[in-house]
């Protein structure tokens, strides 16, 4: 989410698309839909479509509920984004056709449920296709939607059972929260902002208290909580956070004087500072523990040749891998100075030194030796390996072909 932020904010500052930092679905018809429309079908990958907006009758957008007395919805501009990277022409495709989309005839789709009566047991079987396209046909790339069509079906009629199956399956449980999924989740339940959430998420990484895609408590996480709410409940008290966001709000909307929200927010962290000192010393005590182990399972990249463990360190100059048992054993490495480093547990096949993963800003994660002497530092070697992937993509392609023939 804050890459995507990052990504929409260039977008914007180029002149491509709007203010992006809006909760509004409102698009006010002062915008000129007409203009902006027109312009997007000077752009070869939006010709046709445009074509197809132009030819109906009114141009009306769906709106949804949520306003921004501060910015319409997020929408093009017109211009065409010039020198972009593909992540950057990847957001401004999904909003170009997000806001076609917007204009679009109502897609209908039909579900079928059948249910088959075997030894007066019910089984059911659900099919949905999609009937008529309609906004479909403008935001396809990116729509979710699977079409399961079942066979025909009539009431009364007789179907032979070739085969039963019994499955054995324990109930699941819930999905855990993607970075998306809890920003959602955060924005339902009015906590954050539009603008602070992605840093949210973000920061809960950083500092190690969640990990994963799917995102994890991670120990260190789970022990700040308990902590936390056993001497100072009211600093994760999501109600005070909710309470101060409603009130900001009204403050923004003339609804509330700012003397009377300031003077409550004062008493309140008065309050709940008081406690956390009281208690810090037990606090730290209790933390103490579960951010070494959070710290070593960050920063522990594997063993040294001493047999000491190899550590993620820190210098005026940036990161760096150096041994545990300085001054002992003074081995250090070099990692790359941009970017974000994490552990792997993996070792490198050439020089069977550890590999660590490096993310830097628009740009994938990649697997790097901390060994700069290796051989998959040379560029020998990294077109070798690019060429071995490119081969082996092929492979797999061949054998996905035979397989369908």
């Amino acid at each position: 989410p804050k890459e995507t932020q990052a990504i929409a904010q260039n977008l914007y500052t180029g002149g491509y698309i709007s203010y992006p930092r809006t909760s509004s679905q409102k698009l006010p018809s002062k915008i000129g839909y007409d203009n902006i429309i027109k312009e997007l079908g000077k752009q070869p990958d939006y010709k046709d479509l445009v074509k197809k907006l132009l030819s109906m009758k009114t141009l009306k957008p769906n709106e949804g509920e949520k306003t921004d007395d501060a910015h319409p919805s997020i929408f093009p501009t017109g211009y065409k984004p010039d020198k972009v990277t593909p992540r950057e022409a990847k957001v401004y495709d999904l909003i170009v056709r997000r806001f076609f989309s917007v204009f679009g005839e109502p897609a209908t789709r039909e579900t079928m449920k059948v249910v088959l009566d075997i030894k007066s047991e019910d089984f059911s079987l659900e099919g949905t296709r999609t009937v008529e396209k309609g906004w479909h046909v403008y935001y396809e790339p990116f729509l979710k939607m699977e079409d399961v069509e079942l066979p025909g079906f009539s009431k009364g009629e007789k179907v032979t059972v070739s085969k039963i199956e019994k499955l054995n399956k324990e109930t699941q449980p819930p999905k855990r929260y993607s970075e998306s999924s809890i920003i959602r989740a955060l924005e339902k339940a009015n906590l954050g902002t539009k603008s602070t959430r992605a840093q949210i998420i973000d920061t809960l990484a950083e500092r190690g208290y969640v990990t994963g895609k799917a995102l994890e408590a991670t120990p260190l996480g789970i022990k700040t909580i308990e902590t936390l709410e056993k001497y100072a409940p009211k600093i994760v008290d999501e109600e005070l956070t909710r309470h101060f966001e409603d009130e900001m709000e009204d403050l923004r909307k003339g609804k509330i004087k700012e003397e009377k929200v300031l003077d409550e927010a004062k008493g309140k962290l008065n309050t709940i500072l008081e406690d956390f000192k009281e208690n810090e010393t037990k606090i730290g005590n209790e933390l103490k523990g579960a951010e070494r182990e959070s710290y070593m399972e960050r920063s522990l990249v594997g063993k040294c040749s001493c047999g000491g463990n190899l550590m993620i360190r820190k210098s005026k100059y940036g990161q760096f891998v150096g041994c545990a048992s300085y001054p002992a054993c003074k081995n250090t490495y070099s990692l790359p100075k941009k970017g974000i480093i994490k552990v792997t547990q993996e070792v490198c096949t050439e020089c069977n030194h550890p590999i660590v993963m490096v993310k830097e800003f628009k740009s994938k994660e990649k697997k790097v030796c901390i060994n700069s002497k290796c051989i998959t530092w040379t560029r020998e070697y990294q077109e070798k390996h690019k060429e071995q992937q490119t081969q082996e993509q092929v492979k797999d392609l061949n054998k996905d072909q035979v397989k369908s023939e």
